[in-house]
């Protein structure tokens, strides 16, 4: 995960957007350098060398630098290198100073650890000693070059206060990984609940789209599969070699005089009658039957396993029946209530291509009809 993600937007900045390494240290060095400036000055007060140019040295880099190290930070267009660049050069800085000031103990312990345990956390150990390189580095050049004895010894007023500096920095510097810890824990827990979110909207609209592709393979009236949905079965049963291989069994059911029923009590009429053979063909599927569809018009079709002539031609009776047996109520105010009847071809075969077997079922109800209607024939081969 980036570490861009906790940029915050700070008015008055040019870019508009600040990095949230670059704010930290501001923040951090404000409180920080703040304290620092009446410690080194304690400790300055004891220097014969210290004047004004020393005086107005330490004032700027204390209490102005930070500022303008924060305004060059947000006008790079890499504000994180820009920013531990700017840790280097402070651990350059306060080497010198300490350097100049006779690396007085605490003075130099404080700004040494802040500035390194700072690197440490951007850089790893080699940031460390890049950070402790250049502190010592700066402490040598001021102690070499211009000769300054080291003392050691720390002003009272300004042991107190760099302890008070130290401490404060690195409570800063904890609070600041505090609040990266929380932002990155709201932030893992907001990615958890949109995932969540995205999952649940992903398991709606799965199931929207199952419901629709079962719509769209049931007829709306009766509620039975259709014909697309018989075709897509016949596929799979070939494609999978059960067609082939398994003995099937065919019946195609039609209601007789059905024009007469739309004609003598009207089409609300007949769509009631569909409704209640459809009703009744659909306990086929207690019998095994793997589709039970409108077939067309008035006309039903049963896909289910072949058990025998005997058995085919019984469910078929028993279908026959109880459509006879049917009062259906008209609606509409009228009180004779509807009765009809089926005609019913079927056919099985073993290994039987299913087109044939619809073929010899259609020429059987085709028998059927002539031979009377409300009747079975079988269209065995």
């Amino acid at each position: 995960m980036s570490l861009q993600i906790s940029e915050t937007v700070q008015p008055g900045v040019p870019t508009g957007r600040v990095h949230w390494l670059v704010a930290m240290n501001r923040r951090n060095r404000s409180m920080a350098f703040v304290l620092l400036w009446p410690a080194m000055a304690a400790q300055m007060r004891g220097i014969e060398a210290a004047g004004p140019l020393a005086w107005t040295l330490l004032t700027l880099h204390l209490l102005l630098l930070p500022q303008l190290m924060y305004w060059r930070a947000c006008q790079s267009t890499q504000p994180r290198e820009t920013e531990v660049g700017h840790m280097l050069l402070d651990a350059l800085c306060f080497g010198l100073w300490s350097g100049w000031l006779g690396h007085p103990l605490w003075i130099t312990a404080a700004t040494s650890v802040c500035i390194t345990a700072n690197l440490m956390a951007f850089r790893g150990p080699r940031g460390a000693l890049q950070a402790l390189g250049l502190y010592l580095g700066g402490g040598a050049l001021m102690t070499l070059g211009l000769g300054i004895t080291p003392v050691l010894e720390t002003d009272r007023i300004a042991t107190l206060l760099s302890l008070l500096t130290l401490e404060v920095y690195l409570l800063g510097f904890a609070y600041g990984a505090y609040q990266r810890s929380m932002l990155l824990h709201r932030t893992r827990a907001e990615l958890q609940q949109r995932e969540r979110d995205l999952q649940q909207r992903l398991d709606q609209i799965a199931a929207l789209q199952e419901r629709l592709t079962e719509q769209a393979r049931r007829d709306p009236l009766t509620g039975l599969h259709n014909r697309r949905f018989l075709t897509e079965r016949v596929h799979e049963l070939t494609r999978s070699g059960s067609g082939a291989c398994t003995s099937i069994g065919v019946m195609l059911v039609d209601i007789d005089h059905f024009k007469q029923v739309n004609d003598r009590h009207g089409h609300l009429a007949g769509d009631r009658v569909l409704q209640a053979v459809a009703r009744l063909l659909a306990l086929a599927h207690e019998e095994g039957a793997e589709v039970v569809c409108r077939y067309g018009g008035e006309e039903f079709l049963l896909l289910l396993p072949d058990r025998g002539a005997a058995r085919m031609r019984a469910l078929a009776e028993r279908l026959r029946g109880g459509v006879e047996a049917l009062r259906i109520e008209p609606g509409g105010g009228t009180a004779e209530p509807i009765t009809v009847t089926l005609s019913i071809g079927w056919a099985s075969g073993q290994g039987e291509p299913i087109e044939r077997l619809i073929d010899r079922a259609d020429r059987a109800l085709y028998r059927a009809k002539q031979a009377g209607r409300n009747r079975v024939e079988s269209g065995l081969g």
